[in-house]
């Protein structure tokens, strides 16, 4: 599996960016914001994901390994295909995502072309557990620190949350009955979302 590429971009299509990597051109299938913000002749590391079928190999493209990892886990979900993985990745920021299914919002993801109300109902209900453990592995948090603390910090700006965001949060965690990193990441999420009273 191709995990990483890094070289010169010599060509940019409708979705895809060509990348020249040890005299070989690669065809990455990326994100809107990353072929809209690539030149030709400057250089670019990816992390990727190479979808293999009968007649045809794809590699993926994305600027973080969460949202490599995120569209791989996506993928676990019955029905829900590469295409359509990333076309949620090319709509939603990985913390949008992450929100939409940690709190239910399925109106969220049902904007993404392609997706429709029943796909994003099932992506909920298959990965609502599996995405808060996916965010707290996103943070690359240290499970010896204090769990109220730092690495509840460590996950939420693994999410992309601001600092002034994580002080909220962590103010708001304090005084909740909340125990794992988990149950932390859940309400401190509610929080955000819904401008700082707790759910």
């Amino acid at each position: 599996m191709i995990a990483t590429l890094r070289g010169k971009v010599l060509g940019n299509t409708e979705s895809a960016l060509i990348v020249e990597v040890g005299g070989i051109g690669y065809s990455v299938t990326t994100v809107p914001s990353v072929r809209l913000g690539e030149e030709v002749g400057r250089e670019l590391f990816l992390h990727t994901a190479m979808v293999v079928r009968e007649d045809s190999w794809t590699l993926f493209g994305y600027q973080s390994a969460s949202e490599r990892d995120l569209f791989q886990l996506l993928q676990t979900v019955s029905g829900i295909g590469p295409k359509v993985s990333h076309a949620i990745l090319s709509s939603l920021t990985v913390p949008e995502i992450v929100r939409a299914i940690t709190l239910g919002e399925s109106k969220t993801l049902e904007q993404v072309s392609g997706l429709g109300k029943k796909g994003a109902q099932r992506i909920i209900l298959e990965l609502r557990d599996r995405v808060e453990l996916f965010a707290s592995e996103v943070s690359q948090a240290d499970p010896a620190t204090d769990e109220h603390g730092l690495s509840l910090a460590q996950a939420l700006s693994g999410l992309g949350f601001s600092a002034k965001e994580i002080e909220h949060a962590l103010d708001i965690v304090k005084g909740s009955s909340a125990k794992s990193l988990e149950e932390n990441l859940k309400v401190a999420l509610v929080a955000l979302q819904s401008g700082g009273s707790r759910g």
